[in-house]
């Protein structure tokens, strides 16, 4: 009988250590990311491999109609991509408000239209500004010592420097 005891006593602990069986976090991770594939080897030119058939490239296939990616002048300018929502509208071509975008779009054309136009005008005036103060200054140059005396102690001489600095045409 002592014996019996001794195997129930070593079959509890048997079973009390299947029981206590601790959990491998790290194993099921690891177990759950890809593993890592290696690179191909690449032969020397001169080596011909058995048994593998010439790879050809696919030829690209010619649709009808090349789909050409339409952004609106808001998203150039801005950046901003549209809504999802919007995107999935746009992808069942339903679109409830065409009208009101394409007005708000050639809305947004003008507005730009009228600001590079206005920058434009900015840029030809500052070079006509130049070219009236070079034509200016030499004649002034062209004045006779006496007459450029009394110019210089005017207040228009004054007044043709402020201006000058104004637009940065002189420091």
């Amino acid at each position: 009988m002592g014996k019996q005891t001794e195997f129930d006593k070593d079959l509890g602990d048997y079973l009390s250590g299947r029981k206590k069986k601790k959990i491998d976090v790290f194993g099921a991770i690891k177990g759950l990311m890809p593993k890592p594939t290696p690179p191909p080897v690449e032969l020397p030119p001169e080596i011909e491999p058995y048994g593998v058939e010439e790879q050809k490239k696919p030829e690209p296939e010619k649709k009808s109609e090349p789909e050409a990616k339409v952004e609106t002048l808001d998203e150039e300018i801005t950046g901003n991509k549209p809504s999802i929502w919007k995107s999935l509208l746009g992808r069942f071509k339903f679109k409830p408000y065409k009208k009101e975008l394409d007005q708000k779009n050639k809305m947004i054309e003008e507005e730009e239209e009228g600001r590079i136009k206005e920058m434009v005008q900015k840029e030809l005036m500052m070079k006509d500004l130049r070219d009236i103060a070079k034509i200016t200054l030499y004649l002034i140059k062209q004045l006779p010592p006496e007459r450029l005396k009394e110019f210089k102690q005017s207040t228009d001489w004054t007044d043709f420097k402020e201006i000058l600095k104004k637009y940065s045409l002189i420091k």
